[in-house]
């Protein structure tokens, strides 16, 4: 009975609490479910989710302003270099001024091409107006016309990189592409057939030795450090040279006899020691053991090619990191320089492209520290905006002084290795 009694007192009580609860104020305050539902409203302050997604745009981390590819890979390889599209960017005060931030050293993209030397017609003179410009006859030279060559864009960037203690690659001298049909040609007339392989020696030997003669003759030729004096011969097809001298695999003798040539000049100029001359292609981590054979022919008769250039038009697919530092050091055991002369990475997405850098930075970086011979990386454009292949992003800025994730792993590549930052 005492149980029932009790009962019912709690269940009056109750009832009196519902009813104080619902009266008067007490209606604000349904409390009994609202913590359910304040989960769901309180979740994103917490989250914060955006951190993760931004942390690869901004990753300075402890880099400031004062960090740069000059005071930290430009102290490292010798040479931090970019490639500029045309000489004249060299007159911008602010391109001059970004540049000297990140680099050390120009590559021209196409004006030192022969095509840009030559022009796409020939404008012809005499042998002895020919000598009268400086122009080099050599004495096996049976045309009776000499090509007129057009020096003012390189002129102008040996001056201005003088000026402003910039090193400069002179891109290119032998190439396939991008050298004008008529060169090739009897009489230098387009249409005509072929000239011999003789009378190609020797406009070879005039074109080489004419213009390294000019570069050499100029007071600021001290900027020239390095010569692409044969540009992607393995990877070249049905091309001119090859209608000429036909198909030498291992053994062309028209790329041995302009490092003959170009060897010969920098030994005239007393230059031999400071000058680098370079055999340039790209896919190399495809074809290292035929660019060794060419190598070893070239060099058959004494050292007249000092290394390789190694383009490196990458991707972040391919190849991987690890190959292309493997194929770097097979030509380094070989006793090769070896330079990043093209670098760019295209890419999918910023984080894949920055890790991607990082990795590649990462192995050469090992490789120096072993006492690698890696003389120059040279990045193939100021920005994305201004890249042959700046559909696919492929540079460290998107645009000049813009920089991408990429730069910043770049430069952690750098600190992780060990190097000190250079002040």
């Amino acid at each position: 009975m005492k149980k029932t009694i009790t009962c019912f007192a709690l269940l009056t009580l109750l009832v009196s609490l519902f009813a104080a609860c619902n009266s008067g104020d007490a209606k604000v305050t349904p409390t009994p479910e609202p913590t359910a539902t304040a989960a769901p409203t309180a979740t994103p302050e917490p989250t914060a989710t955006p951190e993760p997604t931004k942390a690869p745009t901004a990753t300075p981390l402890p880099f400031d302003k004062s960090v740069t590819l000059m005071n930290t890979y430009g102290t490292v390889f010798d040479r931090s270099g970019v490639c500029v599209t045309r000489a004249s960017d060299l007159e911008n005060v602010y391109t001059v001024k970004l540049i000297k931030k990140h680099y050390n050293s120009i590559s021209l993209e196409n004006e030192m091409k022969p095509d840009a030397i030559m022009g796409n017609f020939p404008t012809l003179i005499s042998i002895d107006e020919a000598k009268s410009l400086g122009y080099v006859i050599p004495d096996n030279y049976t045309d009776t016309m000499v090509p007129k060559l057009n020096f003012a864009a390189t002129d102008l960037a040996m001056k201005l990189c003088a000026e402003n203690d910039l090193g400069l690659r002179f891109h290119t001298l032998v190439w396939h592409s991008q050298t004008p049909n008529w060169f090739f040609r009897l009489d230098y007339v387009g249409d005509n057939g072929f000239v011999s392989r003789e009378v190609m020696d020797a406009r070879l030997e005039f074109y080489v030795r004419t213009v390294m003669k000019h570069v050499y003759d100029s007071e600021y030729s001290s900027c020239v450090y390095a010569w692409d004096v044969v540009n992607e011969y393995w990877n070249a097809t049905d091309h001119n040279w090859l209608t000429i001298y036909g198909k030498q695999n291992y053994e062309p003798s028209f790329v041995k006899l302009a490092y003959v040539i170009a060897d010969d000049m920098l030994k005239q100029y007393g230059i031999r020691d400071k000058v680098s001359l370079i055999f340039n292609d790209f896919n190399t981590y495809m074809n290292s053991q035929h660019l060794l054979a060419i190598m070893n022919f070239i060099n058959s008769d004494g050292k007249i090619c000092d290394g390789f250039g190694m383009q490196a038009h990458l991707d972040t697919g391919y190849p991987s990191t690890q190959l292309f530092k493997s194929t770097a050091k097979k030509f380094l055991d070989a006793g090769y320089e070896v330079q990043l002369t093209e670098l760019d990475v295209t890419c999918t997405n910023d984080t894949t492209q920055a890790n991607y850098y990082y990795e590649l930075m990462k192995g050469l970086l090992e490789l120096k520290k072993d006492g690698a011979n890696i003389s120059g990386i040279t990045y193939w454009g100021m920005g994305d905006d201004r890249s042959w292949r700046g559909d696919q992003t492929p540079l460290l800025f998107s645009m000049p002084g813009i920089a991408k994730p990429a730069y910043y792993k770049v430069l952690q590549a750098y600190v992780d290795a060990g190097y000190a930052i250079q002040e």
